[in-house]
């Protein structure tokens, strides 16, 4: 198999962390070997939170130009990492922005991203949208965000794992009392592109 390797990418309360221990667990079940390593921003104040991910590679560095996947929680992140991309890199997008504190009180505004995609479509072939918080509050609660994006990864093959594969993984690393919402969030995710 080839190496994978790629960045989930997002900000502080997101849920990158979880969706990288079920991805990894996942992959572990499957021997298949992933390096993971966390990059946390601020974390717990909105700020940015970075995971990069390498699946049968050895070093989970990833550099400009190198990254096969980019899995975006929030649009404006997408857009600060797409130079790590390559050109037939999958871009999985959660269409919907978190608002920092300034725009919240009125002192900034949320740029309008739509220009800076359409030009990004022009030269990735491969940038997916979704419409991840939606979903999430479908299955329950908009904290399920990052098991849909998980989903929504498994249907584009992002990863070489199977939808029944992560659900086992869901039952088994995260806390029971969340398995319905998440077990629900992955199908929704999944469900998307499949």
């Amino acid at each position: 198999m080839k190496n994978i390797k790629g960045l989930v990418v997002g900000v502080g309360g997101q849920g990158i962390i979880s969706f990288t221990r079920v991805l990894g667990e996942a992959c572990v079940k499957k021997d298949l070997p992933i390096i993971v390593s966390e990059v946390h921003g601020m974390a717990q104040r909105g700020g940015v939170v970075e995971s990069s991910i390498n699946i049968n590679g050895k070093s989970p560095l990833v550099g400009e130009g190198e990254a096969d996947f980019i899995v975006a929680f929030e649009p404006a992140e997408a857009l600060r990492f797409l130079k790590r991309a390559k050109k037939q890199a999958k871009i999985l997008v959660s269409k919907e922005p978190v608002l920092p504190p300034t725009v919240k009180e009125g002192l900034a505004e949320y740029p309008d991203l739509s220009p800076m995609f359409e030009k990004a479509k022009s030269y990735f072939s491969e940038i997916y949208f979704i419409p991840g918080q939606e979903l999430a509050k479908q299955a329950g609660t908009t904290k399920a965000l990052n098991i849909v994006m998980l989903g929504a990864c498994i249907a584009l093959n992002i990863f070489p794992l199977s939808i029944e594969e992560v659900k086992t993984v869901i039952t088994e690393v995260l806390p029971k009392k969340i398995h319905e919402v998440n077990l629900k969030a992955v199908t929704l995710g999944y469900e998307c592109f499949s």
